[in-house]
């Protein structure tokens, strides 16, 4: 009876210990170190990019910004056979977001990069990234000339099979609500 016990509570404790896989790593990316960690990501990336970014530009005045480098790193990605897909705000309330986001998308669909909008009734304030289904980056950094090179933000790089899996989920429910066509009506 005693060993069954035994076994029986070495197996709970295994059964527990499984049920919470931890990540591989945990890296805090703040200010100026998220952009270099991005790029890294994103030019390192085999299979696929998701992306649902809050606020995103195109900043003509600033043609070397490190947004305009991420920019270019989807381009190359997708140009070597990663899927990349990409989910901005469309905001009925913020006319000048979405117009920055629209500047975005002009560039990432010129260089095929599809670009979805969630619904414009909605604020889909997130700023994630899930790579190859195991790399997450998620935190408070939106891709605007400004927040990657002045801001003080605060982003989590997570290296884990099981959280990618959580967030590509959550791509995957924004993006059954998202539309590719902007199509807004903004308020008064």
């Amino acid at each position: 009876m005693k060993k069954i016990f035994v076994v029986l509570l070495l197996l709970s404790f295994l059964i527990l210990a499984c049920s919470g896989v931890p990540p591989e790593s945990v890296k805090a990316i703040c200010n100026r170190d998220y952009a270099p960690a991005v790029f890294n990501a994103i030019s390192n990336a085999k299979n696929s990019i998701y992306i649902v970014m809050y606020s995103g530009g195109y900043y003509v005045d600033h043609p070397e910004g490190m947004n305009r480098r991420i920019y270019r790193a989807l381009a190359a990605a997708r140009k070597r056979g990663v899927e990349v897909k990409v989910i901005l705000d469309a905001s009925d309330w913020n006319p000048g977001n979405t117009e920055k986001n629209r500047e975005l998308e002009k560039y990432l669909e010129a260089n095929g990069i599809p670009v979805w909008w969630d619904p414009p009734d909605v604020t889909t304030h997130s700023k994630c990234i899930i790579v190859d289904a195991y790399t997450v980056i998620v935190g408070s950094t939106n891709w605007t000339y400004y927040a990657l090179t002045y801001n003080n933000e605060a982003n989590v790089l997570i290296k884990s099979k099981p959280l990618a899996e959580q967030f590509e989920s959550y791509f995957q429910d924004i993006l059954k609500v998202s539309t590719d066509t902007l199509n807004i009506e903004y308020k008064e």
